[in-house]
């Protein structure tokens, strides 16, 4: 079922002859992950990207000891931690499972070997790429422009229940604002809709 659901995720973007779809099943896994569970430790290479087919995912840094929510994954999402997945080398990024969930894990050395067999993987991987960062520009001046309750107002429609689902620690550090703060905003959204 996740990875049938996986590949017609893939076939809404590029359309894959059967002997390709194969090919994709025996280079990919499907992992079961619980909350709280880590996909990626900071300080350790990123070799994989993972396609959710369930739950949610944060994405952090940790710096001198502070940590930093950097993302959020739910399904439908790819995630993975871009800056080390592409130079391969060790970083203070980390993934963890906030959702009990399911993904499909595809390890870089896979993906190369797909492009390298038929240019439809790279022509899938270019689309797939071309989505996330036409997202990422498009959040990122969302997020310039925007106060904060407008980002979390973006954030909670991007990611429906996200503040039932995410300490509201991360979702502050996510858009830039102390804790305090948040709790306000959202006392404030609460009266609003009373």
């Amino acid at each position: 079922m996740n990875f049938t659901y996986f590949m017609s995720h893939l076939q809404s973007k590029i359309q894959l002859q059967e002997k390709w779809q194969i090919e994709i099943k025996s280079r990919t896994q499907i992992v079961e992950i619980k909350r709280g569970s880590l996909l990626l430790y900071p300080n350790e290479a990123c070799r994989h990207v993972y396609f959710v087919c369930s739950g949610f995912f944060r994405v952090f840094s940790i710096d001198v000891d502070i940590e930093e929510t950097i993302d959020f994954a739910a399904t439908d999402d790819f995630i993975t931690c871009i800056d080390f997945f592409f130079n391969q080398k060790r970083g203070n990024q980390g993934i963890i499972c906030e959702k009990d969930g399911v993904l499909i894990k595809l390890n870089i050395n896979d993906i190369w070997a797909l492009q390298d067999l038929s240019t439809d993987f790279l022509r899938l991987c270019n689309l797939i790429l071309q989505e996330h960062l036409t997202l990422y520009y498009s959040e990122k001046g969302l997020f310039r422009k925007a106060n904060a309750t407008q980002k979390y107002l973006y954030l909670s429609r991007r990611y429906p229940g996200i503040s039932n689902i995410v300490n509201h620690k991360h979702i502050a550090s996510y858009l830039g604002v102390t804790a305090p703060t948040l709790s306000n905003l959202l006392k404030s959204l609460l009266r609003k809709t009373n």
